[in-house]
């Protein structure tokens, strides 16, 4: 294996790790604030930092940006607003 593909590799597992963990940390304090307007702001957030952090993987391996695999980012937001707020 090529040495700048294995470097790609750990770049973009680092980088969805780290962004992943902020991302759900933000939502879950969505979940167990108690000011006005904190909630909605605090979950876009956690769903702006997913995307990002889809993006810059796609970046770190030289493919498109704009693509439905962008979606994924969300996921932390949305999982943890169905089973955290919502419920």
């Amino acid at each position: 294996m090529e040495v700048e593909r294995v470097q790609r590799v750990v770049m973009s597992a680092l980088l969805l790790t780290t962004a992943t963990i902020f991302a759900t940390g933000l939502s879950l304090l969505a979940g167990s604030s108690d000011r006005a307007g904190a909630e909605p702001g605090l979950l876009a957030i956690g769903g702006v930092v997913g995307l990002l952090a889809v993006a810059g993987v796609r970046v770190i391996n030289g493919l498109r940006i704009v693509t439905p695999w962008l979606l994924v980012g969300l996921l932390p937001p949305l999982v943890i607003w169905y089973f955290v707020i919502h419920r």
